[in-house]
């Protein structure tokens, strides 16, 4: 019962938490927009389609953050009121009110889940259009330049510019293309489409790795089904797309990694603010705490994807900051259990 009381506590805390969190995301970007949208004169009717095409993404980031602020501050009026005291001296042992707070953080590492992989990319997509106009004062023209594909076990894809539209079957357009297979041949065309499963070359030629050249006036190169080029980031892939692009370029896989590295973090935050508040015994720790464990979470979220920049540690850093936190959880259970 006494669990159930704290879970009523906190939920009612948490729709604080998360406006919060909302609010304090949305002022920085627009902040961080503020130079581009005044010298734009960018209407308010696009700033808040802005703000509202943002917030999926800013949800993303809000709900775990608010679970942390909710449980720490519903159990600092505990500790300040005596009650958890009160508790353990009726003898409710401290860990039977952590099941009950995974429990929630599995309920919201869910949404997060389910607004990552569908949610947020139909608002991304548009956000992402949006701002573009805003830069550039026209729609983006859907042509992508300079693109670079490594399928695993394929060689190296190249093409100088790519024109989607045509979809489906019928393929994208591709313009100065350059293949390396894996055996070092060398495939070049200054034209071809994109199909679904094939590269195919028009006038191609190829040199292989003894320098014999030879030529054929059409040649299909095997490329991943179901990736179609867009004029978009990883973030604004559905998950099935962003599945397709992860086997057709390695930049992909930190992205969709980085999704469920994000519900599984909704988990953990909720099991390490639990665990931090009930080993306090001063009202006045559990609001530091909130600030340590959000900031301390944020600081290697963002190292994480500095380190996919770098090349460090590869999609597995996307995992980085859950793996400290889960040590911290696993270090506050012991010190309850004790």
């Amino acid at each position: 019962m006494l669990q159930r009381y704290y879970l009523r506590e906190t939920l009612s805390l948490y729709v604080m938490g998360v406006l919060l969190f909302v609010g304090l995301i949305t002022t920085d970007l627009l902040s961080s927009l503020s130079g581009v949208l005044l010298r734009q004169h960018t209407p308010v009717g696009e700033i808040l389609q802005l703000v509202v095409y943002r917030m999926p993404n800013t949800l993303s980031q809000a709900l775990p953050l608010g679970l942390v602020f909710a449980l720490l501050v519903a159990l600092a009026r505990w500790i300040r009121q005596s009650e958890l005291k009160a508790a353990y001296a009726a003898g409710i042992p401290p860990r039977s009110f952590i099941l009950p707070v995974i429990g929630v953080g599995l309920v919201v590492g869910a949404l997060v889940l389910l607004n990552e992989g569908w949610v947020k990319p139909i608002a991304q997509e548009r956000f992402e259009n949006l701002q573009y106009k805003i830069y550039y004062g026209s729609e983006p023209s859907g042509v992508l330049t300079d693109q670079t594909y490594n399928p695993e076990g394929l060689g190296v894809y190249y093409a100088q510019r790519i024109f989607p539209g045509q979809g489906g079957q019928k393929g994208a357009g591709l313009e100065g293309i350059r293949v390396v297979e894996p055996g070092g041949a060398v495939w070049s065309a200054d034209t071809g489409r994109w199909e679904n499963g094939a590269w195919v070359l028009q006038n191609a030629y190829r040199v292989n790795p003894d320098g014999k050249i030879f030529s054929e006036a059409e040649h299909p190169l095997p490329f991943p089904t179901g990736f179609q080029p867009k004029n978009v980031s990883y973030d604004a892939l559905k998950m099935p797309e962003l599945y397709s692009a992860a086997k057709a370029d390695p930049e992909a896989r930190f992205p969709l990694t980085r999704r469920y590295s994000n519900a599984v973090g909704a988990v953990i935050l909720a099991w390490v603010a639990v665990v931090v508040g009930l080993s306090l015994r001063e009202a006045a720790w559990a609001f530091i705490a909130v600030v340590v464990l959000i900031f301390g979470y944020w600081t290697f979220w963002t190292l994480s994807a500095q380190f996919a920049r770098l090349d460090v540690l590869g999609s597995y850093g996307a995992w980085l900051p859950n793996i400290v936190y889960f040590a911290l959880a696993l270090f506050f259970s012991w010190r309850l259990a004790r």
